[in-house]
């Protein structure tokens, strides 16, 4: 069965949501210039046209084609290799160890607590955890609550990296109750496992309130780039979907009141194909049958959800995202216009890319924090 091409989703996907496996060359395992024309240069003369270039290569020539020739010489392509190479060399530095439960714990700010490792649900997998953190002082009145959910294209990524911990203790030491939750990745369990996951922990949370002094009408949730498409999902998927999956606490909702979402897959049927190879099996994304790939390419997106009562939404994307193109944001953000949805918020940052959220921090942060105190802790007065 031969598939429409926007329905070729991992193909492109996954690459480009995945950077740290993939980046070290645009279209072959190898990132040095004798590969490529190899590969690529199918006359023989030392260059590459756009009609040999192939995948991301041909995705960027414009860019790559310095001296706008219409084909790429051994300059073009040494420099290509040396700025791939340099990059990837950065991000091997970047790295950071996923801090055991006692280094979290030692490390902790003396003004919250953290829960470490709690299984939000019995069984086998170990991706059912998540970390809580709360301030350490009393209230008596029910706090609110966050949900921070980690990227790394549904295939990477821990609730201990990044800004998910340092985020979740931020908020606690604003006054929250924040979850730093894990869940299944495809090499796992495909599509749509983390998106049952993620509803199975706030479930979880709202089951726990009152051991933890949660305010259940009062729960928001962010996330980034696949995160961001997980929290998405909790803002506005309700049972009827029959997205929650088999985990327990179905009594009670995973529904959030307040959704930040930054570099958003919104709409799997919007990723442009990049290889005929159809990536439908164990391992890939959206894993199983090539005939419902388009179903369920559909019944995982956002975009599908939208509606009048939709959860308040802070949207943030870069013009420049290479990863998600803007137009996941542009026309989530019109949809849910058109809807009806009340609370809307967009930050469409010029020449930003998929690392908008933290590269522009004087945008985002103020408004990450505005948004969520008049959401959540200004809804409970």
């Amino acid at each position: 069965m031969k598939l429409p091409s926007a329905l070729l989703l991992l193909a492109c996907l996954l690459p480009f949501l995945c950077p740290a496996q993939n980046q070290q060359n645009p279209t072959a395992p190898r990132a040095n210039v004798p590969n490529w024309l190899k590969t690529m240069d199918k006359n023989g003369d030392g260059k590459i046209a756009a009609t040999e270039a192939t995948g991301l290569m041909k995705r960027n020539f414009n860019r790559i084609d310095s001296n706008k020739d219409g084909a790429l010489d051994k300059n073009e392509l040494t420099q290509l290799a040396n700025r791939l190479r340099r990059n990837n060399q950065n991000r091997q530095g970047n790295r950071r160890r996923i801090p055991t439960n006692e280094e979290l714990l030692n490390s902790a700010p003396k003004d919250v607590v953290i829960e470490p490792d709690i299984a939000y649900r019995k069984g086998k997998s170990e991706a059912w955890k998540l970390d809580l953190v709360m301030p350490k002082a009393k209230s008596k009145e029910p706090r609110a609550a966050i949900v921070f959910v980690h990227g790394g294209g549904w295939r990477s990524g821990d609730k201990r990296t990044g800004y998910f911990m340092r985020g979740a203790i931020e908020y606690a030491q604003k006054g929250y109750v924040c979850i730093t939750v894990n869940y299944r990745l495809i090499a796992e369990a495909p599509m749509p496992a983390s998106i049952e996951d993620v509803k199975c922990a706030v479930r979880w949370l709202r089951a726990n309130a009152k051991k933890y002094n949660v305010d259940p009408k009062r729960i928001g949730a962010y996330g980034n780039s696949a995160g961001a498409h997980l929290v998405c999902m909790l803002g506005l998927v309700k049972p009827k979907a029959k997205l929650e999956g088999d985990g327990p606490y179905q009594d009670q909702s995973s529904l959030v009141q307040a959704v930040c979402a930054s570099a958003t897959p919104t709409n799997f049927l919007l990723f442009d194909n990049r290889r005929k190879a159809q990536r439908t099996q164990p391992g890939e994304l959206f894993a199983g049958p090539v005939d419902t790939l388009e179903e369920r390419g559909r019944k995982a997106s956002p975009s599908t959800y939208v509606a009048a009562d939709a959860p308040p939404f802070l949207l943030v994307h870069g013009t420049a995202d290479t990863t998600v193109n803007i137009k996941h944001g542009d026309t989530f953000h019109a949809a849910l216009k058109k809807a009806g949805a009340k609370h809307l918020e967009y930050i469409r940052v010029e020449g930003a890319g998929h690392g908008v959220f933290h590269k522009s921090p004087k945008k985002t942060y103020p408004a990450m924090e505005a948004f969520f105190k008049k959401h959540l802790l200004e809804a409970g007065k």
